[in-house]
């Protein structure tokens, strides 16, 4: 599995975001705010981004356009993905 932490935007340092290829040969990609209490702040609701986990998704396009909002996207970052997806193909 290939897991790539990203750097947040401004505005969104509270956020731990992720993307990588899995095991289970899909694209990955996870945004989640470790630091939000659900007692102190009942008002606030934090983005979450879960993809990848139940669906398939063979193109890192899709999971870098749902992360790119929140985070800089290094522009070596997909062909390294599409690296990724190549050592551990899906198997058919």
């Amino acid at each position: 599995m290939s897991l790539y932490t990203l750097v947040p935007r401004p505005g969104f340092d509270r956020y731990t975001i992720q993307v990588g290829w899995s095991p289970h040969r899909t694209y990955v990609a996870t945004l989640v705010d470790f630091t939000w209490d659900p007692v102190t702040e009942p008002d606030r609701q934090p983005a979450v981004i879960h993809l990848g986990r139940v669906e398939t998704i063979l193109d890192p396009a899709e999971v870098l356009s749902a992360l790119e909002p929140y985070a800089d996207i290094p522009a070596e970052l997909p062909a390294r993905l599409r690296a990724d997806q190549a050592k551990h193909p899906v198997r058919r």
